[in-house]
């Protein structure tokens, strides 16, 4: 998770530059997982919501501190009277119409504060805290899954690369049979069958050779995906898969205890749970009054004419301030229905955790099963690939010699070429078992 970083870090500080920059054309494990954590889309979003759960943390804060508004306001008024009464109440028409002016001008400041919520503010900013460290975890666990994802496909195209180099040798070997095949056909020493024989397997190897180079290709385009890279980005790797390192040793039970105390899986669940059971007692203390505290200041001038507006110093002045106390007698049912809600969703978050708790534990164990498993079939192919390559050279000059038939000779090139695709494929499974067992344990470095 330590390349994650800083590749979010590179990301924060030459992200732009980053990200019209292109690729190296040889691209090594630690430079796929710098790209990976400045171009990733779900390590990107993760890190855009870990960011947004720090205003949850201040808006829960805010809550204990008072509110302040200030107003300012100018108003204006003209009507004009056409019409009035006369002594007995009659409406006459004025023989001159009359105009009356009017204007305002308005300063106030208010402030208020609560006193007594029944801990709600504090359960909600509680709350607030879990929701947050949860979204950090969640963005922790995101990051090693995007590492393990990037290191398994960055191993895939390693191995697709050496899967291409075999298929090229076994290539050589078989035109090198196809020669010796025609020089003792030359000297009557083998059949024209066993030489279409050659040609045929040369023409297959061919094909093999062809589907890896395909392969190959399929593999980096993957690579790309994890990474975050346009696919019409040309690149091929360079690196070695890990090397392999005894598992046994390792104990099911300390891995167990290092995934649970450390796997951000956990941690994420674990700060939902808070989180839920916060919001529960904030929703219960909904049946507490609710006990405030306000002030308030305002100045003001009205005049007959339009002098008040945008007056910035009014004469008249008034202050007040007051408490009030409000007890929830009745809401129709709201209240009940938002606890029952919020403690339904706290029983959710646990039962979460605790079969997060049972996930992450049956994954070690089953990861670290298949870590042994395959760390035995890596040394068996290992083994069975030297004496299938000490079985070719023997083959190889026996049958220049003429002591075996084509077919016998035959049989040789395919065990052995079985036997190192074979080799590379166990040494893909190894490098992956690795990887599932540190990315359910939450390391760094995952696989290597």
């Amino acid at each position: 998770m330590k390349l994650i970083v800083a590749g979010m870090l590179a990301a924060g500080c030459w992200g732009t530059a980053l990200a019209a920059q292109q690729p190296p054309a040889v691209l090594t494990l630690d430079e796929a997982l710098a790209l990976a954590g400045a171009r990733n889309p779900a390590y990107r979003r993760a890190i855009a919501q870990a960011d947004a759960s720090g205003a949850g943390v201040r808006a829960g804060f805010g809550a204990f501190l008072p509110s302040l508004s200030a107003g300012l306001s100018w108003s204006g008024n003209s009507s004009t009277k056409v019409t009035g009464e006369d002594d007995f109440g009659r409406p006459v028409e004025l023989p001159d119409p009359l105009t009356f002016r009017s204007s305002s001008a308005s300063q106030s400041v208010s402030t208020s504060v609560t006193l007594f919520d029944g801990f709600r503010n504090l359960h909600q900013y509680r709350a607030a805290r879990a929701s947050a460290w949860a979204s950090e975890a969640r963005m922790d666990a995101q990051a090693v899954t995007v590492e393990a994802e990037v290191s398994r496909r960055f191993y895939a195209a390693l191995q697709a690369q050496q899967a291409v180099g075999v298929e090229e040798e076994l290539l050589a070997v078989s035109r090198q049979q196809l020669d010796a095949t025609d020089r003792l056909f030359r000297v009557a020493a083998r059949t024209e069958v066993d030489v279409l024989g050659a040609q045929i397997q040369v023409a297959q190897q061919e094909q093999a050779l062809e589907q890896a180079r395909g392969d190959a290709r399929a593999t980096l385009l993957l690579l790309a995906e994890a990474i975050g890279l346009e696919p019409d980005i040309a690149f091929r790797v360079d690196g070695a898969l890990p090397a392999a390192v005894d598992p046994t040793a390792l104990d099911a039970d300390s891995l167990v205890a290092v995934a649970l105390a450390g796997s951000p899986r956990v941690m994420a669940a674990n700060a939902g749970a808070s989180e839920a059971g916060y919001n529960a007692r904030a929703a219960k203390s909904g049946r507490w009054p609710t006990i405030s505290a306000s002030a308030a200041f305002s100045r003001r001038t009205s005049l007959s004419s339009y002098d008040a507006l945008f007056a910035f110093n009014p004469r008249d002045r008034a202050f007040g301030f007051g408490f009030e106390v409000r007890v929830p007698l009745f809401t129709q049912f709201q209240t009940s229905n938002t606890v029952a809600q919020a403690v339904a969703q706290e029983r959710v978050a646990d039962e979460t955790l605790r079969e997060t708790i049972l996930e992450v534990e049956r994954g070690v164990r089953t990861a670290h099963i298949n870590l042994v498993t395959a760390f035995r079939r890596l040394q068996l192919a290992e083994r069975q690939g030297e004496l299938s390559q000490r079985r070719l050279t023997m083959a190889q000059q026996q049958y220049q010699l003429g002591t075996i038939s084509f077919t016998e000779f035959q049989q040789v090139v395919t065990q052995t070429s079985q036997d190192a695709r074979q080799l590379i494929n166990a040494e893909l499974e190894h490098a992956r078992a690795r990887v599932a067992l540190d990315e359910l344990l939450g390391l760094s470095g995952v696989g290597r």
